[in-house]
């Protein structure tokens, strides 16, 4: 009965809560084992707390060895180190109490003083010198988002912050990756320093997702302020299917400065397919995260005939968040020198960009300036400002300022405007003053004034049941030009649109009515009468057409015959000169004679007949238009080309036919109308075979249209993915004279640009002598660009 006693109170005990106390090891389960003569202690759903050394562990299994001081912990462990702020989780744990030393067997997760998350294997944790260190690769993620992936193993020294490596990549917050041989981290400084580095840029750090940045260096230093890489080798370019990159930068010394934002080269060689042909002692340009930084742009030479030759070397200047400078010198051989400005500037609803120069020579002081603004007044209110202003009148073109501004796109004309667009809900308004300077012109000529111009559109609602839509229209302008001439023009329309209507049968058809209302007042005008005039024209279009298909075994065969009838009571003023030519694409617009002050007079008849055959997935086979004008009678005051004017125009249309998907011809036409002779033929033809793409057109006109005759080609060679030919040309064959021919070679990747353009011109204009250029251009992608604009004349001076 007394050795009964001892046995229930172990069964009891075992059955609670139970509670251990062994030298400050105290373990909680409500299943524990004590064997050894209680040297042991098993322990299920364990939780351990060591308060001497401030640690809290959890787990399915733990195992206590009383003599050795070994703590193992299985299955489901979260081993809390609160002293050291140390976090493991594994699923097996070691703690050896007298070494103070904890290992985990397999994989385990480490969170180190909330800063660092560790996923490795393996691991040692070392509490008495505070190291963490394996033997397996380990990845660390810092709260900066930054990875660290310890290839070879690695050793943490976390109170000190400092991680060594012998092999790592580290992956940044932009995803580029750096791969480090000994590394070593100092986190607390964000110092890093390595040898034989490897940087592998996000493909796209550079603009081109097709890159693939790369940069390489014997040794490198890195802290907040830096990064150093020593022998360095910087190129952007893929090597897919290649054997070199296109090109590569190497350099003594690489730096990047974090602060100013900045990449710096120092004694570097630019190698192009592996061969050295630039040195320069010193190169910077802006890191990708920059989207403007003061500096030099890439250099550019040029040369002319009439000014020799010239360089120049353009520098962009930030002067503040919202607005900067490029001051582009330009130093010719004669000593003159040009200086050629644009200014940006982004005000809170509006851009601004100016472009003005000014020229100091032996030839006197000239200069430009042009100047645009565009943005919006309130939401529904938007504008566009234009000045533009020049001092010499062959000063744009003479120094090819077309060519190195935005703004210049037309070096004999300048245009300065100001325009107002509204927007309503179902209307709008434009509204322009403007003021034309020819500068080809006398003094007392050249210039000619609109203000106002404007264009008014509205949609009117109408009832349903009307089953169309209704449109007013009105537009016009005043106008001042060749000193005396005055024109005040204002143009009402009003168009009702109908519905489609598809009959029972099939038959598609609509109809228009138009009306016009112009107004005008002239004084000294060729193109109006004089003084005031007042008309009002009207017009009754109808449309059908009777769409018919028919499907085959092997294609499907489209039929569509179309009728349109208009008739005008009105008459029109003489015309007749009016270059105007009638073709498919526009015999059946409501306004073909192509004026906006007045109607197509009289009544007259429209046909024409569409057939389209197409494979069963759809692709056009053939396409055949022909179309032809009938008119009861004789309206001389018509445009006397289009045959508008004669009771029947010619038979005009077009046919196109695809051999294959590589083989294509197309033939537009235009016959008498009694079919004696043909007025305009137009054949092209378009190849394309493997890589080789060749298109020629052959067009000529006669008899009524006047005689010309003129053939081109256009011919694409893609040598493969990278290297391509063109040759481009025309000639006209009645006086066998070539206008132009073009040969362009062109060499193209994801990072470098390489083209020779061969450019030979005629010109029977005796203002203009023939010309003839070799160019070559080079561009180092996405970094600077090196050309010659004329390599023939360069070479033969």
């Amino acid at each position: 009965m007394k050795n009964l006693i001892p046995i229930i109170l172990i069964i009891i005990l075992t059955s609670l809560s139970y509670h251990a106390y062994s030298d400050e090891v105290q373990i909680e389960s409500k299943d524990i084992n004590i064997i050894n003569d209680g040297n042991t202690v098993l322990a299920k759903e364990a939780q351990i707390i060591i308060p001497k050394e401030n640690m809290k562990i959890l787990s399915d299994l733990a195992n206590y060895e009383k003599i050795s001081d070994i703590v193992t912990f299985t299955k489901n462990v979260f081993f809390n180190d609160k002293k050291n702020n140390v976090i493991i989780e594994g699923d097996f744990v070691k703690y050896e109490r007298k070494k103070d030393l904890i290992y985990s067997d397999g994989k385990t997760n480490l969170n180190i003083e909330n800063k660092y998350k560790v996923e490795t294997n393996n691991v040692f944790y070392d509490r008495t010198s505070n190291i963490i260190y394996s033997q397996e690769e380990t990845l660390i993620e810092d709260n900066k988002n930054n990875f660290y992936i310890l290839k070879n193993g690695f050793k943490f020294e976390f109170f000190k912050e400092i991680i060594k490596s012998k092999k790592s990549i580290i992956i940044d917050k932009n995803n580029n990756k750096y791969i480090f041989e000994n590394l070593l981290i100092d986190l607390k400084t964000n110092e890093i320093a390595g040898k034989e580095l490897k940087v592998e840029f996000e493909k796209s750090y550079f603009g081109n997702k097709n890159n693939e940045p790369l940069l390489r260096g014997r040794s490198s230093y890195s802290n907040e302020d830096e990064l150093k890489v020593y022998k360095a080798v910087f190129s952007t370019c893929n090597i897919k299917n290649k054997k070199c990159r296109g090109w590569e930068l190497n350099s003594d010394e690489f730096k990047h400065d974090k602060n100013k934002k900045i990449f710096e080269y120092k004694n570097s060689w630019l190698e192009i397919f592996n061969y050295k042909v630039f040195f320069t002692p010193y190169f910077n340009h802006p890191d990708p995260s920059v989207k403007r930084k003061s500096g030099f742009l890439a250099p550019s030479y040029s040369s002319s005939e009439s000014l020799g030759v010239s360089f120049s070397i353009p520098y962009f200047k930030v002067l503040s968040i919202d607005k900067d400078i490029t001051f582009n010198p330009r130093y010719y051989a004669d000593k003159s020198f040009l200086l050629q400005n644009e200014y940006r500037q982004a005000l809170k609803n509006s851009n601004v960009l100016s472009d003005f120069s000014f020229l100091i020579g032996d030839a006197g002081t000239k200069g430009h300036f042009f100047y645009n603004q565009i943005g919006n007044i309130k939401n529904d209110l938007d504008f566009e400002l234009n000045l533009q202003a020049v001092e010499g009148d062959n000063y744009l073109k003479n120094h090819k300022l077309t060519e190195t501004s935005r703004l210049i796109n037309d070096d004999n004309l300048l245009i300065s405007n100001l325009d107002l667009d509204w927007k309503f809900t179902d209307a709008s308004l434009n509204t322009s003053l403007k003021i034309f300077e020819d500068l080809s012109r006398n003094n007392n000529d050249r210039y000619q004034y609109i203000f106002p111009d404007f264009n008014f559109s509205k949609n009117i609602k109408i009832p349903e049941s009307y089953n169309g839509k209704f449109n007013f229209n009105s537009y016009g302008y005043n106008k001042h030009y060749d000193t005396n001439t005055m024109e005040s023009v204002i143009t009402n329309d009003f168009l009702f649109s109908s519905n489609q209507i598809v009959s029972s049968k099939g038959i598609s058809s609509s109809y228009n009515v138009f009306l016009k209302n112009p107004t005008s007042y002239a004084s000294n005008s060729s193109n109006f009468e004089e003084n005031e005039n007042y008309d009002l024209y009207g017009t009754i279009k109808f449309d059908g057409s009777l769409p018919l298909k028919k499907k085959m075994d092997d294609a499907i065969h489209f039929l569509k015959p179309i009728a349109s009838f208009r008739y005008s009571p009105n008459g029109n003023s003489d015309i007749s000169s009016k270059s105007v030519l009638l073709n498919y694409n526009n015999v059946f617009s409501l306004n073909r004679i192509g004026v906006s002050d007045q109607v197509e007079g009289g009544e007259s008849l429209s046909l024409g007949l569409e057939f389209k055959r197409t494979d069963l997935a759809g692709s056009d086979i053939l396409d055949f238009k022909i179309a032809n004008v009938i008119k009861p009678k004789e309206n001389i005051n018509l445009p006397s080309k289009s045959k508008l004017n004669k009771t029947r125009s010619d038979l005009f249309g077009t046919v196109k036919y695809n051999f294959t998907d590589n083989l294509k011809i197309g033939y537009d036409f235009s016959y008498d109308r009694d079919l004696k002779h043909s007025n305009l033929d137009g054949l092209y033809l378009d190849v394309n075979l493997n890589n080789v793409y060749t298109d020629f057109y052959y067009y000529t006109t006669d008899n009524d249209l006047g005689r010309s005759e003129t053939i081109s080609n256009n011919t694409v060679i893609n040598l493969n993915n990278e290297n391509t030919l063109k040759f481009n040309t025309t000639k006209d064959l009645i006086d066998d004279f070539t206008e132009y021919y073009n040969l362009i070679y062109s060499y193209q990747s994801d990072c470098l640009s390489i083209d020779f353009n061969y450019n030979k011109s005629f010109y029977r204009d005796g203002n203009l002598e023939p010309n003839e250029s070799l160019s070559f251009l080079i561009k180092i992608i996405p970094f600077t660009e090196l050309g010659v604009p004329n390599l023939g004349r360069l070479i033969r001076n």
